[in-house]
C-alpha cells in the first residue's frame, strides 16, 4: 500500500466588496431593523450603527457582539469584506 496522491489545492483569490456593495449590504440590515421596529433610541442599536458605518468607510471585516439587556438579546454577526462570505446580523436570545 503506497501513499495516496493528494490533489493540489487551488487557492482562490480574495474578491473584496466595493464601497457600493458594502452600502447595499448595510442598507438590507437597516431595513430589517426597521421591520422589527428597532430604532436607534436603544444604546446597543446606536453602537451597531456606529460599527456598520465604520465598516462602510474603512472596509475592514468586523465581528459584532453587542449585549442588548433591554430585550434579553445579544446582537451577533459579521460584516465581511470578502464577497464569498455572507454579511449577517442576528438577535440571539440571552437571559440577563
Amino acid at each position: 500500500m503506497g501513499k495516496k496522491n493528494k490533489k493540489d489545492k487551488v487557492k482562490t483569490e480574495h474578491i473584496y466588496r466595493t464601497l457600493e456593495q458594502r452600502k447595499e449590504e448595510i442598507r438590507k440590515i437597516i431595513l430589517s431593523l426597521e421591520q422589527y421596529q428597532l430604532s436607534n433610541s436603544y444604546q446597543p442599536i446606536k453602537s451597531l450603527y456606529d460599527m456598520m458605518f465604520s465598516y462602510i468607510k474603512i472596509g475592514e471585516r468586523t465581528l459584532i457582539n453587542i449585549p442588548f439587556p433591554e430585550m434579553n438579546k445579544r446582537i451577533e454577526g459579521v460584516l465581511a469584506t470578502n464577497i464569498r462570505e455572507e454579511v449577517a446580523v442576528r438577535l440571539k436570545y440571552e437571559k440577563y
